[in-house]
């Protein structure tokens, strides 16, 4: 089959189970993955992405490319401010003991079945992800994406990604080293990840002084863009960034969708400029969800294979995974002073894996760190709890309001109360 015509099968199939599932309040995400599973070799078979063919080569470079929107995209999503006011949250306790409790379940369960050390890193990371995106919508649709328990919530996913990215780039440097954890191998991957923070915050000490303020309140930054006669320049300076870091992490061994997504985190309103920042965080969503995200998570579905001989193994990641987020959000909201259905609502929301696991299952197949098995379990696992939070949230957070699942606040003196309003409106964390 000719590309052009695999991808307009693809896409078209991808849109139209993403818009189904769109009407029934799920995430597209779901629909298009499942029309990959259709399309491909478990059901009818249209779509051969095996790598070897010449067809299954170049969807796996397109895919790629979906990697790289999607990652840049959730970079600039979250954004450094986002994640310097994540960090003064309170309930980044609540990360700390939510996240290590399924990565610990997660590394025990990867033992427990003789994978390498590279191996259950990987599967605990998997286990711990929670999708902002999911999370999100569903807090909205709820009305308590500003109540405590939605800022914790997300305040928790913006960790994750963040460490899931980090724990990423490690696992894939062991996985090209070697299995055993011995001293040079770790000595080899401090010194590659030194390298690669070291850049990181580089050229982020560079954009931060190209965004300062000259004449007429216009940054460095946006005056040399302005001077730029090519269309969509800022776009240009974004995906340039994002290539060279993608690009420098490669060189260091480290997978490029960390250095693409510590990418789009550098690109900032105060860099680019207010306007300018929205043109490119429009135009990533337009490029990302109009056409790379449904052609890369159906590529993810097109991957999805097992045999009857692995479904123990999928039910055991699905209920280990579960469980361990429950038990982890629950352990650490009550850390956090939440309590009653709250608590429950906490760990429950926290459930939702999404784009990000996909992601991971999707990296570390084409690494070779997992098998077809382990893939799809992940898979699997990923559209049980997606499917799953919704519901739940929304019957355990029926009937609340944002007063009642907000933390309680103190009288102010009637002349702090517009300081207090200045300062809820710089702790908001979604953009």
């Amino acid at each position: 089959m000719d590309l052009i015509i695999a991808l307009l099968l693809i896409f078209v199939s991808a849109r139209i189970a993403g818009e189904a599932m769109e009407k029934v309040r799920q995430s597209p995400m779901i629909g298009e993955v499942f029309a990959g599973i259709l399309l491909g070799p478990m059901v009818l078979g249209w779509v051969n992405p095996n790598p070897t063919t010449t067809l299954g080569a170049s969807l796996g470079v397109v895919a790629n490319i979906g990697v790289f929107v999607v990652v840049m995209l959730a970079g600039i999503e979250l954004g450094r401010e986002g994640l310097h006011r994540a960090f003064k949250e309170r309930s980044m306790l609540v990360a700390l003991v939510e996240f290590f409790l399924p990565f610990a379940l997660g590394y025990s369960l990867g033992q427990g079945l003789d994978m390498t050390f590279a191996q259950s890193l990987f599967l605990g990371t998997a286990l711990a992800v929670t999708a902002l995106p999911v999370s999100g919508r569903i807090l909205l649709d709820l009305n308590l994406l500003h109540s405590r328990v939605g800022r914790a919530i997300v305040t928790v996913a913006l960790v994750n990604d963040l460490v899931a990215f980090a724990m990423l780039g490690l696992v894939l440097q062991l996985a090209e080293l070697g299995a055993a954890p011995e001293p040079t191998v770790f000595t080899s991957i401090l010194v590659k990840n030194v390298l690669f923070v070291g850049l990181v915050f580089s050229v982020a000490t560079v954009l931060k002084q190209t965004a300062r303020l000259g004449k007429g309140s216009v940054s460095y930054m946006q005056r040399f863009v302005a001077r730029l006669r090519g269309q969509e320049a800022s776009f240009a300076v974004c995906i340039a960034t994002c290539l060279g870091l993608g690009a420098a992490a490669e060189l260091l061994g480290i997978h490029f969708a960390v250095g693409a997504f510590y990418g789009g985190l550098l690109m900032t309103p105060q860099l680019l400029g207010t306007a300018q920042f929205q043109r490119v965080r429009n135009a990533t969503s337009s490029v990302t969800f109009g056409l790379f995200a449904p052609v890369f998570f159906a590529f993810v579905g097109l991957k999805f294979a097992f045999v009857l001989d692995a479904w123990p193994l999928i039910v055991t990641v699905t209920a280990v995974a579960f469980v361990g987020k429950l038990l982890g959000g629950i352990m650490g909201g009550r850390v956090a002073g939440f309590r009653g259905r709250q608590l429950a609502a906490l760990g429950v929301g926290l459930n939702a894996r999404g784009m990000m696991e996909l992601l991971l299952a999707q990296v570390g197949l084409a690494a070779g760190i997992i098998d077809t098995n382990l893939y799809s379990a992940l898979i699997v696992m990923t559209l049980t709890t997606t499917l799953c939070t919704p519901p739940l949230m929304k019957h355990l957070l029926r009937g609340f309001e944002v007063q009642d699942a907000a933390p309680a606040v103190s009288p102010l003196p009637s002349g702090k109360i517009a300081d207090a309003h200045e300062e809820i409106l710089e702790e908001e964390i979604l953009p």
